[in-house]
């Protein structure tokens, strides 16, 4: 039996319980109601109890669900970080990059602006050899051509 089926019958009880005339009160056999009582009072803990239960499961998966909802925050706050983290990290190595290009291309004209003058000395020696060799052969041709000139004499 439940509780709301007890009331049910004891306002059945009332609304068939015997009138006192001229007055708006009813006569009510005090064993009937005294037997609803006592079922209404057993019937109650039960019933409260099941409301406790029912609160307490209601409140346990509140707290649960808060739980992981927070955990789920807390997840997400992590892995944004090791985004930022990443984004940052992505970001010097390509700064890193970008500088070691700049070094290399740097140095790689600064490599050949130092052959281009290297082979420029090498040319201008080259050429100071090649004048005094020149002038070594010109004047050995002229030798023989005043040795030849001095024969057919």
């Amino acid at each position: 039996m439940t509780i709301e089926k007890l009331l049910d019958d004891m306002e059945n009880l009332l609304v068939e319980a015997a009138r006192v005339p001229f007055t708006n009160k009813r006569v009510i056999e005090e064993d009937d109601l005294a037997k609803f009582l006592d079922d209404l009072r057993e019937l109650m803990p039960k019933e409260l109890d099941e409301a406790k239960h029912i609160i307490a499961e209601r409140q346990r998966i509140l707290d649960e669900a808060q739980k992981e909802a927070q955990s789920i925050v807390e997840q997400a706050k992590t892995y944004c970080i090791k985004l930022t983290d990443e984004n940052l990290i992505n970001k010097q190595a390509q700064e890193q990059a970008n500088e070691l290009v700049m070094q290399a291309r740097k140095t790689a004209k600064d490599l050949q602006s130092d052959a281009v003058s290297y082979a420029d000395e090498v040319f201008k020696h080259v050429l100071v050899h090649l004048e005094r060799t020149l002038e070594v052969v010109q004047q050995g041709h002229r030798e023989l051509q005043q040795n030849k000139k001095s024969q057919d004499k």
